[in-house]
């Protein structure tokens, strides 16, 4: 029974998923936005057990989806825009969400990280804790340096 219970939350957590991992195009350096937009990058590490994507919202649009490992690009209208996340599961319930004020022509860099502490994720634009995993999740904004050398190993979503 606790197994069936395990596998049931991992389905709505969007942690089983038949879909395969990242196969789309590799990473390129850094990309301006057009026409005014904002441009963000969101990506994540390997997560062991996970084969969807991740998808990301705009002010409740879903503009897409991010592989494990992998990353979406997403132009934004500038303004406060709620960003979510969605598993693409069997059963879809956003698990994380933040307001964020973008400004136009402005390239960020969103990555989703694990931290060991709820001190460590201070630094994250918002986190949450996983009590099935036993630890805490969030989504920091990073530098651009910092960012591309993590992003040069990623795949977008095909």
């Amino acid at each position: 029974m606790r197994i069936l219970a395990i596998v049931i939350a991992l389905l709505i957590q969007g942690c089983v998923s038949m879909d395969k991992e990242s196969e789309g195009a590799r990473f390129e350096m850094n990309e301006k936005p057009s026409n005014g937009q904002a441009l963000a990058y969101f990506f994540q590490p390997d997560m062991a057990g996970v084969w969807g994507c991740l998808l990301v919202g705009v002010d409740d649009v879903h503009k897409g989806c991010i592989g494990y490992p992998g990353f979406a690009k997403v132009e934004i209208e500038p303004g406060s825009r709620k960003i979510s996340f969605t598993p693409n599961a069997l059963i879809k319930i956003a698990n994380l969400s933040y307001d964020y004020d973008f400004e136009s022509n402005k390239v960020y860099y969103f990555e989703y990280q694990h931290f060991k502490s709820k001190a460590e994720s201070k630094r994250a634009v918002e986190s949450h804790y996983n009590m099935l995993l036993d630890y805490h999740l969030g989504w920091v904004l990073l530098e651009e340096s910092e960012a591309i050398n993590k992003l040069k190993t990623l795949k977008a979503w095909q």
